[in-house]
């Protein structure tokens, strides 16, 4: 009789996997799919639109408000200007885009990449796939003439204005003009608690408090600081220690590549 009765809770514990009733899920899967910000698509504050530099627009900024569908008072309002101010031209201001500009993006296959990464790793922090994109030195000791430095981070050489990423889900710590490191930011992430710090940036797009998402512009590229030419300094901190960037991440290549699972979809 006992036989009989496990054979059927068997037979019901197998029926209801094959009919669904019942998921097994691996407790060790740690994927998730995330978005990464291009030329067209930016994200900030959970509004999709576009960091701009307002003396570079060719138009009034009027005009190009009216072109991606926002209006003044949306704009002072996500940059945390005062309502009674002026937008700066000199400062880079995020402007959110109506979601009938979205569609005319999507449809011009405008869209963001979206991949699969593990929320343990970091990614590239790089948001360009060009050539003139690599690492041009690494964690360690580097001879200065007749002295040698610990080099904390990795230079990755980019041209200047290239888009810098944040590497993971987090919150802005510190930002700022810093000595050597010149226009940077410091990202603390849940992930094992380390830091991330992004240096020589030309332009600083996020603020003191923002929460960031991994894939999210944060930055343009530049030479500010101690350099010698246009790049990311790129560093990964737990408390006061440096760790190497490179166990973190993927540099592009076939490996990211594979990773890319489909275009963003054309939003309801």
């Amino acid at each position: 009789m006992r036989f009989y009765q496990i054979k059927v809770f068997l037979y019901v514990i197998i029926t209801c996997i094959s009919f669904g009733a019942i998921s097994i899920v691996a407790s060790s899967s740690y994927t998730e799919v995330i978005t990464i910000d291009n030329e067209f698509f930016q994200s900030y504050k959970g509004r999709l639109g576009k960091w701009v530099l307002p003396y570079k627009l060719s138009t009034s900024i009027q005009y190009y408000m009216e072109k991606v569908g926002t209006a003044d008072k949306e704009v002072k309002q996500i940059n945390s200007i005062s309502p009674h101010k002026k937008i700066s031209i000199y400062d880079p201001i995020f402007f959110p885009y109506s979601k009938k500009y979205v569609h005319k993006l999507l449809k011009q296959g405008k869209g963001r990449k979206i991949i699969k990464s593990d929320i343990r790793e970091l990614i590239w922090p790089i948001g360009s796939s060009s050539p003139y994109v690599f690492i041009s030195s690494r964690l360690g000791m580097r001879n200065l003439g007749e002295k040698t430095a610990m080099h904390k981070g990795v230079d990755i050489a980019c041209r200047r204005g290239t888009p810098i990423l944040a590497a993971g889900d987090g919150e802005v710590v510190s930002i700022g003009t810093t000595g050597n490191y010149g226009k940077s930011i410091l990202i603390k992430h849940k992930i094992n608690n380390i830091s991330t710090l992004y240096a020589h940036n030309s332009a600083l797009l996020v603020k003191e408090g923002d929460r960031v998402k991994k894939g999210q512009i944060i930055a343009l590229a530049g030479s500010t600081g101690h350099s010698t030419g246009s790049h990311l300094h790129f560093e990964v901190r737990y408390q006061d220690i440096v760790l190497n960037p490179e166990h973190y991440f993927t540099p592009p290549g076939d490996e990211f590549d594979a990773k890319v699972v489909m275009h963003e979809k054309i939003m309801e």
